[in-house]
Formats: structure tokens, C-alpha cells, sequence
């Protein structure tokens, strides 16, 4: 009888399991090129993301709301550098603190690079694609190139998720996003943010020499 009870506990412990992951993955979330690999990086309870089942919209992570960026179909030279949102200066102390961490000097916040970032943001939301390529401005240097900003080199990190933080998270869990981050060429960073209309985040870094 002790061995039957066990095989039912451990059947409904299985079965438990089952009905969480099936919830996570109806639950609304954005795609995105990140999983969940490293996800625990600045939580102390890793286990908390897999059992807790967010809400549909979720709100975001800080305040004021992001403005919106200026439109795609401008000409060169005829934007205007917005002021940086809550959520860009938390993901931009956010690189810092990974700069930090590994014995690099932090790297200042350049707001007209946040504004082009902001674009790129605006731009991945309204025309729905999620990579490096824009079908409206080309790659990050081209689009720099276009709007007359001076640079030697630069690199991009894009996410879509739900908050800065697990942003950063995912960048930190991936070579290529933790290079950029952790590069010693860049002199500069720019970061943009913009949220669909789940309240998810697009974020956009932008690091130049």
C-alpha cells in the first residue's frame, strides 16, 4: 500500500508540473531569440519565474510611461533628442553594473544615441519585426550613417521581453550580447526603449567608438 500511495504523489506531482508549463506558455508573453538560460542572474528565488504566472498586461517595471519615438520617415538631421525615460536610465545603470562587475570602467549615457535607439525601438514595434535589419533604416551603422551621427565602429543589442532587467539578463546569458556589453573599444552607449501594446518592453543598446 506505502508504494502505491508514493507512485500517486509522484504522479500528481508530474501531473502538477504539466498543467504550470502549460499555463506559461499560453500566458501572452512576447517571442523572442532569448529562453530562459540564465534567467536566476539577480534573483534569489530562480524558481519563482517557472511557478508564478504573470498577468496579461503587465505594467511597466518603472515610471514615467516611455515617450514615443519621433517618426521613421524623417530626414536626415530632423529629429529631436527626447528626454530619457526611467526604464532607459535603469537599463543603462544595468550595463554599468555588468561593466562594473567585471573591473570596467562604466560608460556615459549619450542621449541623442538614445534617441536613434528609441527609433530603432518605435520601428521594430510599428513595423513587427524583431532583428539587427531594419526594413526602414538598414543595420545600426547605416542608420547612424543616415541621421549624420559621427562614430568609428558600433554594435547593437536588441531584446523583447518584459521588463529591463530580464533584458539584461538575457544579454548577460548570451556571448555575443555580454561582448557588447563588456567591450572595452566603446567610448559611449545610447539605450531606447519603447513598449508594445502588452506593456512588453523593446529594448535597444547602442555602444560606439
Amino acid at each position: 500500500m506505502q508504494s502505491i500511495k508514493n507512485s500517486l504523489e509522484r504522479l500528481a506531482c508530474v501531473l502538477a508540473i504539466a498543467l504550470i508549463a502549460v499555463s506559461a506558455s499560453a500566458d501572452g508573453a512576447p517571442t523572442s531569440q532569448f529562453g530562459f538560460k540564465g534567467w536566476p542572474y539577480r534573483n534569489s528565488a530562480p524558481c519563482a519565474a517557472a511557478t508564478r504566472r504573470p498577468s496579461a498586461a503587465p505594467r511597466p517595471t518603472q515610471t514615467p510611461a516611455v515617450p514615443s519615438a519621433p517618426s521613421t520617415t524623417v530626414n536626415v538631421g530632423d529629429y529631436t533628442t527626447l528626454s530619457v525615460s526611467a526604464q532607459e536610465y535603469s537599463a543603462w545603470n544595468l550595463i554599468n553594473e555588468d561593466r562594473k562587475a567585471a573591473g570596467l570602467a562604466e560608460l556615459p549615457l549619450d542621449e541623442t544615441l538614445c534617441a536613434l535607439a528609441r527609433i530603432k525601438a518605435q520601428d521594430m514595434k510599428e513595423n513587427k519585426y524583431f532583428a539587427h535589419q531594419s526594413p526602414t533604416f538598414g543595420r545600426a551603422a547605416d542608420m547612424l550613417k543616415t541621421f549624420g551621427y559621427s562614430f568609428r565602429s558600433v554594435g547593437e543589442n536588441i531584446a523583447h521581453h518584459a521588463t529591463v532587467l530580464k533584458s539584461e539578463a538575457a544579454f548577460m546569458s548570451s556571448d555575443g550580447h555580454k561582448a557588447n556589453i563588456l567591450g572595452s573599444q566603446w567610448s559611449r552607449v545610447g539605450v531606447g526603449v519603447c513598449l508594445d501594446d502588452s506593456g512588453y518592453v523593446y529594448l535597444v543598446q547602442l555602444f560606439v567608438r
